[in-house]
């Protein structure tokens, strides 16, 4: 739960909005949370370097998947980070496909 915290404050820092953590543990064998945000690409952009700051001591980033296209996927191993543009949330319907998964909340 210390890496959502970390990866929820670099959110905060960046100013995504709609943020929302799926607790995936009972339905994923690969990651125990996903995250889902909404930001712009210059919001997506800035969110990398305060990842990469604040997270290159304690954890890994495996993985950043789509820089452009209005899709950022950061993969930090138990943490799957997806950052949307609104138009690209709202065209994949991401939080539809992960309804009746636990959320917890972020406030």
């Amino acid at each position: 739960m210390e890496l959502v915290k970390k990866a929820l404050e670099a959110l905060e820092q960046v100013k995504a909005t709609d943020v929302k953590v799926y607790d995936m543990e009972k339905s994923s064998p690969f990651y125990d949370y996903i995250i889902v945000a909404t930001a712009n690409e210059r919001q997506s952009n800035a969110l990398i370097g305060y990842l990469k700051d604040g997270l290159k001591d304690s954890y890994e980033i495996r993985g950043i998947e789509g820089k452009k296209g209005g899709w950022l996927l950061v993969d930090l191993k138990s943490v799957v980070i997806h950052v949307f543009s609104s138009e690209q949330r709202d065209y994949y319907g991401f939080d539809k496909r992960l309804m009746g998964i636990k959320q917890i909340d972020v406030i």
